[in-house]
């Protein structure tokens, strides 16, 4: 276990099982979520380094997760899920200040490069000098 406080909210079982599935390859034991308030209880409650987000949830979606992870003041790092992976979604979650952007089907290549860029580019900088080994 690495430490590294892993959220995934998404109401659909089978992506959230596939992302948390990949995550548990990269040796981590992510918390998972179906909903904004979900979100928003972990968040209070947890140590929370890096958020996957799908677009939509119950309650809204990544915009609202989005303010929810910088309301912590620890800018914890979302990375927007989208099915449609639309340039224009794409742009405007980075725009808005996520982190990075991916589309399901998710490959563990990819999940493994966000996550090591999460530790490379936060750990210094936000987490406190907390590294970890992903």
């Amino acid at each position: 276990m690495s430490g590294l406080g892993v959220l995934v909210a998404n109401s659909d079982t089978g992506k959230r099982t596939a992302l948390v599935d990949i995550l548990a390859q990269c040796g981590l034991d992510p918390m998972t979520v179906t909903s904004v308030d979900e979100v928003r209880t972990a968040l209070a409650q947890q140590a929370v380094h890096l958020v996957f987000c799908e677009d939509a949830l119950p309650e809204g979606g990544f915009r609202e997760v989005l303010r929810l992870a910088q309301a912590t003041g620890s800018g914890v790092p979302l990375v927007v899920s989208s099915l449609l992976g639309e340039l224009e979604e794409y742009l405007e979650a980075m725009q808005l200040g996520a982190f990075d952007f991916i589309a399901p089907p998710y490959r563990p290549c990819e999940v493994k490069s966000i996550v090591n860029s999460v530790c490379q580019n936060y750990s210094s900088k936000r987490m406190g000098g907390t590294h970890f080994n992903i």
